[in-house]
């Protein structure tokens, strides 16, 4: 009798196995279908929003940029495309570099007006993304008590008729009604997104324009000083005293030279009454009797200056 042989078999994949790991892959499918869903539904990164935020003010995109704050700001007057254009005609943004991070404060670096600015930017978490929360401004940039009564300010062409305002990283121009006299330099360089001003940067000074026109009312008024017959000039910072001589011999000369000498200081509270105060150096001639006389003078003349006037006006005190 032969015997019978059996042909081994396989184990056999038991039900519970294959349960388990259809259930895995499933639960993978799932995780990667979530991310994508994520993404699909504009979920971003804290450095993107940074990214966004900077690129929207380099080209000028208002609302874009207001997008991505967290409290936009109630008084967007001075955020509108036209005035971020002409903040950026000289102080262009360019070179936006952001690191990748997901830290809430997001360091940042940028080219504005020529110079490497670098900075940190706080952002917050807002539904599946996040905003900017670094305050603009600091708050906002104060203006009260900085503005001169009768010189109103214009930054961007757009007169300012509140007591702050909020402005975007850019150089802003800034203008008035006479251009004499300049707020700051002409510029509000606001560099960083928290920056606000200095007491310089809203400081009245002299334009060039403005020292031009004083040379020009200061050389006119001596002009007509020296031009007169008279041992006292009327309404002019000399004279020569203790003569009864006949004053229409009398010939001035001036041998300094005004115009290059002119000191203006802007007066604190009223432009119409600043100083002005030139070295001077005459000399007089006149004949008393039979004789010829000669004499050099010097004097510091001192004068109120109208710089809001135009003509500029020159009023030398006795």
């Amino acid at each position: 009798m032969s015997e019978t042989k059996e042909t081994p078999r396989r184990p056999a994949i038991r039900g519970w196995m294959i349960f388990v790991l259809v259930g895995a892959l499933a639960i993978a499918a799932g995780g990667i279908a979530g991310r994508l869903l994520s993404s699909a539904g504009g979920g971003t990164a804290p450095s993107d929003t940074v990214l966004k935020f900077f690129q929207a003010v380099r080209d000028n995109d208002a609302k874009a940029a207001i997008s991505q704050l967290a409290t936009p700001p109630t008084d967007t007057t001075f955020i509108t495309n036209d005035i971020l254009r002409a903040a950026h005609e000289r102080g262009a943004i360019s070179d936006i570099s952001v690191p990748s991070t997901n830290s809430t404060v997001v360091p940042v670096s940028y080219t504005l007006a020529g110079e490497t600015i670098t900075d940190r930017i706080s952002v917050t978490p807002v539904g599946n993304g996040y905003k900017v929360s670094t305050s603009l401004n600091s708050g906002g940039i104060s203006l009260k008590g900085k503005t001169r009564t009768g010189l109103p300010l214009t930054i961007a062409g757009i007169t300012v008729t509140t007591d702050t305002i909020v402005l975007l990283p850019g150089s802003y121009p800034m203008t008035t009604t006479t251009d004499k006299v300049l707020y700051g330099t002409g510029s509000l360089v606001v560099k960083r997104l928290a920056d606000a001003t200095t007491a310089n940067d809203l400081k009245v000074q002299l334009s060039p324009s403005g020292l031009a026109a004083a040379q020009t009312a200061v050389t006119t008024s001596l002009q007509a000083c020296t031009s007169q017959k008279s041992f006292a000039p009327t309404g002019c910072p000399f004279k020569l005293a203790g003569t009864s001589a006949n004053p229409t011999t009398v010939v001035w000369t001036m041998l300094s030279t005004p115009a290059s000498d002119t000191l203006v200081t802007l007066s604190t509270t009223d432009l119409s009454k600043s100083t002005v105060e030139v070295p001077l150096r005459l000399k007089i001639a006149y004949v008393d009797g039979a004789t010829s006389h000669e004499q050099e003078l010097t004097h510091t003349a001192i004068g109120a200056i109208d710089l809001l006037k135009d003509p500029v006006i020159v009023s030398w005190q006795a």
